[in-house]
């Protein structure tokens, strides 16, 4: 670095540093800065000058401490930094590494600047950023503690109940043309029914024609149906109904029951439903279906029915105290064992003759009616209020079994009302005056009037012997169409089809009044109903041959059994009211099955006390407080 002398020992000024004219820009390396800002007039040269990164500051030998390398920039400021607290101030005075570079920028250079606060406030991508992530989170607090429970609520105001693509779980249906309620492939001509009976027109409500292949129908798979897993202990079936068993298939809904062993039975089945999303209160319900096996097989439980949506098919806890009630009334009839508080009475309540009351002559084990229309405030009550008796009563349209008539043995149907509480031995008004048998040659009253569970208004008819799989496997149409007793009067009525024709009516004064019961009128339904489809088997409602117990080689089981769908299809009546809606604000469910999920989910309790909820008290079975 030739041409570079030693500093005076004062502080010397620019002019005395930058006087000689040795000192050029040409004397340092090609990397040394080059600024106006930093240069100083020569008064001999009038060439500008600046400090290199590779001056050696006086005192300092070359290669030492002091030295300015290409990268020294934070050694020497460190080193003026420790003479400096040493107390030696004079800058430059002999002092090693207390050089500055002129025009580098230091540490702490905006401590001196006095725009700096001006700057301050220039906006940057990251304040920017951050400004856009606080509204998107304040955004998103809002929507979720203020947005959703407003959205829920009026949702809430404005959903008819009739169900779209979604499901009761919010579940998007994953097929497209069930976008309503009434299926597109449904035909025009099948989209109104005139009843046969006194010519009143229909227009359908409701309709699934299962065209859409492959539907499957577990929990949450489909807006309309629910295929159970569970056994269904109520009647001790043979069977297991799983959702594997219930599928789409060629057009048709398919219902297998096969011998293949499933949670420790020997048989597997299916049970479809529409508890909870949809559900209907009076008009006309027509099936179309092939039944299993021939008509002489024996032991096959086919059925098609509906239930009160208070109850849920094959969950006993939600059952117990609902089913069979329809009741309006506050006396005996709603207590357990439809017996008085004192247990003196009454006496056909306690001495029954009835071929299937308890062998002690007590005439009923029900448990006595949760909800009467005396409940007690704040019990619970499904509403629309305490004073309406509320259940979960049962329409059958098909259960079938092999019977003997006339030396034939044959399919019928059992088509039933199920009721309580009970007639004296459970014989409801079954003459002409209460009741319709249209053709006495296919249809009879039911031999069996009820037990100690249940009353059943109830006739058999035949099922036609082609209808069958085994037979000519072609589909009959199964119905029923009523009319609820909304006045709780007698005036509601019930009728059941079969193949197009009517086969018996019967009336709601058929169950009236009992004075030697002490009980008053049941009520043809005014419940939402649902419906239920399913292929079961159980010695409790005929005897099961198998091979080697069969009497006859034709009457025993085979496997796969298999129940065929064409279609389901919902009416009601033109020029009244559609009640379509499992909620509806007359008998609403959804805040009590809500507020009680146990009841609903869990199949494994067989009692409502099992459950865990209080037992709601009533006005003339407990008192209120």
């Amino acid at each position: 670095m030739s041409g570079y002398r030693p500093a005076p020992a004062r502080s010397p000024t620019e002019d005395q540093m930058y006087s000689s004219g040795n000192l050029t820009a040409s004397s340092y390396p090609s990397s040394a800065t080059r600024s106006s800002n930093y240069s100083h007039g020569n008064s001999g040269s009038g060439k500008t000058s600046v400090l290199s990164s590779n001056i050696i500051p006086p005192g300092a030998r070359s290669g030492g401490e002091g030295e300015l390398g290409p990268y020294s920039a934070l050694r020497t400021r460190s080193a003026a930094s420790s003479h400096s607290s040493s107390g030696n101030n004079a800058a430059g005075a002999g002092n090693s590494g207390m050089i500055a570079l002129i025009g580098e920028k230091e540490a702490d250079d905006y401590l001196h600047e006095g725009d700096a606060d001006k700057r301050s406030y220039a906006i940057s991508a990251r304040g920017v950023a951050n400004a856009l992530t606080l509204f998107v989170l304040t955004l998103g607090l809002l929507m979720l503690f203020a947005g959703y429970p407003i959205l829920a609520a009026v949702e809430k105001i404005f959903d008819s109940d009739l169900i779209s693509n979604l499901n009761g779980t919010g579940q998007v249906a994953v097929f497209s043309n069930l976008a309503s309620l009434i299926d597109s492939d449904t035909p025009e001509a099948a989209k109104s029914w005139t009843n046969p009976i006194n010519g009143d027109t229909y227009h359908l409500v409701f309709s699934d024609e299962f065209e859409v292949e492959g539907r499957t129908f577990w929990e949450g798979d489909d807006p309309f149906w629910t295929a159970v897993d569970l056994w269904y202990s109520g009647t001790a079936d043979f069977e297991w109904y799983t959702p594997e068993q219930v599928n789409t298939t060629g057009g048709y809904l398919m219902i297998t029951m096969d011998d293949k062993p499933t949670h420790n039975l020997n048989f597997r089945s299916g049970m479809i439903q529409s508890w909870n999303k949809f559900c209907f209160q009076g008009g006309y319900i027509e099936w179309s279906v092939v039944q299993p096996g021939t008509p002489q097989t024996t032991g096959y439980w086919p059925a098609t029915w509906l239930l009160g949506n208070l109850g849920r098919a094959g969950y006993l806890a939600s059952t117990d105290g609902m089913w069979p009630y329809s009741y309006q009334s506050c006396d005996t009839g709603i207590l357990p064992n439809q017996t008085w508080l004192n247990g003196t009475g009454p006496d056909q309540a306690l001495h029954s003759t009835a071929p299937y009351a308890l062998s002690s002559g007590q005439i009923s084990q029900l448990p006595g009616m949760r909800f009467p229309a005396c409940t007690c405030p704040d019990q619970g009550h499904p509403g629309p209020n305490r004073m309406v008796g509320r259940s979960a009563p049962e329409i059958d349209c098909i259960e079938a079994q092999i019977q003997v008539h006339a030396g034939k043995r044959r399919s019928y149907s059992s088509q039933s009302l199920q009721t309580a509480p009970f007639d004296v031995n459970y014989f409801w008004g079954n003459t002409s005056e209460y009741a319709t048998i249209y053709n006495d040659t296919t249809s009879t009253i039911n031999s069996y009037v009820g037990g100690p569970l249940q009353e059943s208004v109830s006739t058999v008819s035949l099922n036609p012997d082609r209808g069958f799989q085994d037979t000519d496997n072609e589909f009959v149409t199964y119905g029923i169409q009523y009319d609820p007793d909304w006045d709780a009067n007698g005036q509601g009525s019930v009728t059941w089809f079969i193949d197009g024709k009517a086969t018996w009516t019967v009336h709601g004064s058929a169950i009236g009044p009992s004075p030697d019961m002490d009980i008053g009128q049941r009520t043809v339904p005014t419940e939402p109903m649902y419906i239920v489809m399913n292929l079961g088997m159980s010695d409790g409602f005929q005897t099961v041959y198998f091979d080697s117990t069969a009497p006859d080689a034709d009457m025993a089981v085979v496997f796969p059994a298999v129940m065929l769908f064409d279609y389901v299809r919902v009416y009601q009546v033109d020029g009244g009211t559609d009640r379509v809606g499992c909620d509806p604000s007359d008998h609403p469910t959804a805040d009590y099955i809500a507020a009680h999920p146990a009841l609903y989910q869990n199949q494994n309790l067989t009692s409502y006390n099992a459950s865990g909820y209080a037992m709601p008290t009533n006005e003339y079975y407990t008192g209120c407080s």
